[in-house]
């Protein structure tokens, strides 16, 4: 049997967060899968079949300050880190280690070893997070074996010396249950982040409201910069204090939004939006701003109504043009649950298969 070492910051809530533990348990039947992460605080369940390790975070003095201060902390750290890292490599022996987001694909490049294969994941649109975060994934990238990557569009922001080891595949999609609408209610899920732009989605949302009266908007998703972003202050300022609702993250999250009437994804950019594709298996009518990577995912498809990013008068329109339609609604909620079917996990795990082994 084959065994993948996984490497990630944590399991607890997050679209990443949550493709690993869809992935980590869908492989865990024909392949040893071990985790290791930073925390062993889950929110998503894990297969008894599967052993969690995690890194302890060094305590560290360095006795220096100013420049020569960080910069011997910084040594001290990845070093202690790499150590415990290449214990558990040693211990496990996995014949690949696949590493998600920026920290983990850093320590899986400084402790790459013969005889087991080094595969990271780009999980968003680098160029977008900034040249920092872009340089630290060509750092990493050089050192890999393969890359997976889930739109080309990102893949070709790297140069040839990367792409040669790239490869495109999708996240696996599932959803824990099916939408039953009923409700005046629109919803998203995302964390409180600015990449997210939920403020595009409320000030929308103000808009359609005032035509609308009688729907919501709920926001489900970690909360740590809710304040820091101003969603609190914004929603008290538009008027809309129990119309739009912060819901925090949620376990069972597809249950939550079961009952909405459409769901709306206002981000500025996405590596592959998760949530979107998760709301389209349940049934959803689903509409999205035109993210760079957009056109290349629904191509021709008429799945997803797509609105230009920032225009919060277009997407107000989307919104009003799916609440008053009701066959515009169901139209979009069976063509999403068709295009999504190929993000399926029967579809997509064989493909992860061959990009960690082959």
């Amino acid at each position: 049997m084959k065994k993948v070492l996984i490497l990630i910051d944590n399991l607890y809530g997050g679209g990443a967060q949550r493709v690993v533990s869809r992935l980590s348990n869908a492989l865990a039947g024909s392949v040893d899968v071990v985790i290791m992460t930073f925390s062993m605080e889950n929110s998503y369940p894990l297969s008894d079949r599967i052993r969690q390790y995690c890194f302890k975070e060094p305590d560290l003095l360095t006795g220096y300050k100013g420049i020569l201060g960080t910069v011997v902390y910084v040594f001290r750290h990845y070093t202690a880190l790499c150590r415990q890292l290449i214990d558990v490599k040693e211990r496990e022996h996995p014949d690949t280690v696949i590493s998600f987001l920026s920290k983990p694909n850093l320590l899986n490049a400084l402790t790459r070893t013969r005889g087991c294969r080094t595969v990271m994941s780009e999980r968003n649109n680098p160029k977008k997070k900034g040249a920092k975060y872009y340089l630290q994934g060509l750092f990493s990238y050089l050192l890999a074996d393969r890359i997976v990557f889930q739109s080309r569009a990102v893949m070709k922001m790297f140069p040839w010396i990367v792409r040669r080891k790239g490869v495109v595949v999708p996240n696996p999609v599932r959803a824990d249950c099916m939408a039953v609408g009923g409700s005046h209610r629109i919803v998203t899920m995302g964390r409180l982040r600015p990449q997210k732009n939920h403020q595009l989605l409320i000030k929308a949302f103000a808009l359609f409201a005032e035509t609308h009266p009688q729907y919501s908007l709920y926001i489900y998703g970690r909360g740590y910069e809710r304040d820091e972003v101003g969603y609190p202050a914004l929603i008290e300022q538009l008027s809309l204090s129990g119309r739009v609702f912060l819901e925090g993250h949620k376990t069972e999250v597809h249950k939550e939004i079961a009952t909405a009437e459409q769901f709306v994804l206002s981000s500025n950019f996405e590596g592959e939006p998760n949530a979107l594709l998760e709301a389209m298996m349940m049934g959803l009518p689903c509409i999205s701003t035109r993210f760079e990577g957009a056109d290349e995912l629904f191509k021709d498809s008429d799945a997803c109504l797509l609105t230009d990013m920032g225009n919060e008068k277009e997407l107000a329109e989307a919104m009003t043009r799916m609440a008053d339609d009701e066959e515009c609604r169901r139209g979009y909620a069976l063509r999403g649950q068709a295009f999504a079917k190929a993000f399926s996990l029967e579809k997509v795990i064989p493909l992860w298969h061959k990009a960690l082994f082959e």
